[in-house]
């Protein structure tokens, strides 16, 4: 019974579609982390559930890049009077005032979007012709120097997940195994960060 079990689990998990990623550096692909304070701002995304582990993934990815030069900002506001709430895009004077309001050298912002979750995360060949759908989400990051009022890096992940079938594939075919837009959102952001560690200058 168990082997039968273990099978089975095996044979779906076979099936897992984890998803593919691609990468967009608009500007400040290589970066140079070994001088400055970083100020890691509160990630935003349109997913409340997820938001917090987009956060969490988001802050250990660039804390293994910076170590102790990294601040987060909810621990900045317990020395600082920093804003209740920092912005995703900023004016120069925004990022004027943050300069001040911190003095950190460079903010980090983290915005993840869930773009469709039509897949799911279990499909069946429902026998009615090619059908496909898809998950799907995306990342991106802003990292602004705060001593110049300018951004220094803009970058952009993709993560999507596809279920594809037709009536000619085999009528005893397993479920496939999706990856939500969810953990690809926070996949998608730790594969991204791990881009700047990839091509730093330091």
């Amino acid at each position: 019974m168990k082997k039968g079990y273990f099978l089975l689990l095996a044979i779906i998990l076979s099936a897992c579609t984890s998803g593919k990623y691609s990468y967009l550096f608009d500007t400040g692909k290589q970066l140079d982390f070994s001088k400055g304070k970083w100020l890691m701002n509160m990630t935003k995304s349109n997913s409340k559930v997820f938001d917090k582990k987009l956060y969490n993934a988001s802050y250990k990815e660039f804390k293994e890049i910076l170590g102790d030069s990294l601040i987060d900002m909810n621990s900045l506001r317990t020395t600082k009077l920093v804003a209740p709430k920092v912005g995703f895009e900023l004016t120069k004077n925004e990022l004027k005032k943050l300069k001040e309001s911190s003095e950190c050298d460079f903010l980090i912002n983290v915005k993840g979007t869930i773009i469709s979750n039509g897949a799911g995360t279990l499909s069946f060949d429902s026998g009615n012709g090619y059908h496909s759908a898809s998950n799907q989400s995306s990342v991106a990051i802003l990292i602004y120097d705060l001593n110049s009022g300018t951004v220094l890096s803009s970058s952009q992940a993709i993560g999507k997940a596809t279920a594809e079938n037709s009536h000619f594939d085999n009528e005893n075919a397993m479920p496939s195994i999706n990856s939500s837009a969810e953990t690809l959102m926070v996949a998608a952001a730790k594969k991204l960060i791990k881009k700047y560690d990839k091509y730093r200058l330091d």
